[in-house]
């Protein structure tokens, strides 16, 4: 037997006990009154439906009609042979009777609907409780199994970019040799010498960036969540690729904060965004040029961080703007289209926003939006102007 059983045992057997001893009380009071008392015999007579009440709101219509038919059975000997008075008494008598049943079944019966409606809610509560731990676990597995899909597509992804990745190392890899034999062979002639170490210099660079976007478009785990500063990201970001723009002769120019903006998270997420999309404004502008990046806040609903990169390229064709974000989709001849993918996932990963737009007269701009969790005051929002 379960404890909760056992506790219902004990108050059935406690409120019995209650109308029993109750009811025997006010008997006792009532035989042993003396007959010419009439107004304590009524008095007396109320309390009998102290029991009646206790039955019927404890068991229903049995408790209470019950309880009044064992008080009938007890009163009406003594109303018919001991009361005294004339008919008008005896009839009060008998009425009281009747109440005591009436009031018995009428609020047996209505406490028997109450219990019914509590135990048909009761079970309800009890079914929707189970259908909400069986929507929770279902919600569970359906996330685990979107998990799957998605881990799934990117594997379908990589499988695709094997095939690319293979065709993307063999050419530059028959550069390196080609240039490596002719080195050999010419190895006293410096100003071919100083040009076939740009070819290997070159075509390593392209196929460490192809393997480079093939980890970042195959890995599945996020990195070690850590507090960092959104400012010194964007700033060293800019040194590290400085060299890469003046090889063209474009510049990069930061206009940020100066407080910092820290925010918690991956690091290397934001990082791998600012390289792609920097290198994407370095490779869109076929002239000299300047690629803008600006950080500023944004303090409406949520408090943001908005990180604007701008270039002085030919912008963006309006029918490549849906295809734009999509796996191998690019505009250079030498692109393997995983850039701008890969900023997507990443951003979609980290609930951020990304929007894109032509910048009129030339180029493109690419917003990134970051909630900020902090409870800062607000930082400085114009900071210093550096070219890189």
């Amino acid at each position: 037997m379960s404890v909760i059983e056992k506790l219902n045992k004990n108050r059935i057997l406690m409120w019995r006990v209650v109308i029993v001893i109750s009811t025997i009380l006010i008997s006792y009071f009532h035989f042993t009154t003396p007959p010419d008392e009439g107004h304590i015999h009524l008095i007396l007579m109320q309390f009998y439906l102290i029991p009646i009440l206790i039955g019927a709101v404890q068991f229903g219509v049995i408790g209470g009609f019950g309880t009044a038919i064992v008080i009938s059975v007890i009163v009406a000997p003594h109303i018919i042979f001991q009361w005294i008075g004339g008919a008008q008494h005896h009839l009060l008598g008998y009425l009281q009777i009747a109440i005591y049943n009436a009031i018995g079944y009428l609020t047996g019966l209505k406490s028997q609907l109450e219990m019914k409606a509590r135990n048909h809610l009761a079970a309800t509560a009890d079914q929707l409780t189970q259908t909400l731990t069986t929507l929770e676990k279902q919600s569970e597995e359906m996330a685990e199994l979107e998990e799957q899909v998605s881990h799934s597509e990117r594997l379908s992804v990589i499988g695709e970019l094997m095939a690319s990745l293979a065709h993307e190392l063999r050419n530059p890899l028959a550069s390196i040799r080609g240039s490596v034999d002719i080195l050999k062979k010419e190895l006293s002639e410096h100003e071919k010498r100083g040009e076939f170490f740009q070819i290997l210099v070159n075509e390593t660079e392209r196929m460490s960036g192809v393997v480079e976007n093939y980890l970042a478009l195959a890995r599945r785990s996020k990195g070690v969540e850590v507090e960092y500063d959104i400012i010194e990201i964007i700033r060293n970001t800019s040194l590290l690729l400085a060299s890469r723009g003046r090889r063209d002769q474009i510049i990069i120019k930061c206009n940020l904060p100066e407080e910092p903006l820290v925010i918690m998270g991956d690091p290397n997420d934001l990082r791998q965004i600012l390289v792609n999309l920097i290198l994407n404004g370095i490779q869109a502008m076929d002239n000299p040029g300047a690629v803008s990046i600006t950080a500023q806040i944004e303090d409406n609903a949520e408090k943001l961080c908005i990180i604007n990169i701008e270039d002085e390229g030919t912008g963006i064709l309006d029918e490549q703007f849906e295809k734009l974000f999509e796996p191998f989709f690019s505009t250079k001849e030498q692109g393997t289209g995983l850039g701008l993918s890969i900023v997507k996932r990443i951003v979609e990963n980290r609930e951020w926003q990304i929007r894109v737009e032509n910048r009129k007269p030339t180029g493109s701009n690419f917003t990134l939006s970051i909630p900020l969790e902090i409870n800062e005051p607000d930082q400085a929002t114009q900071g210093s102007q550096t070219n890189v």
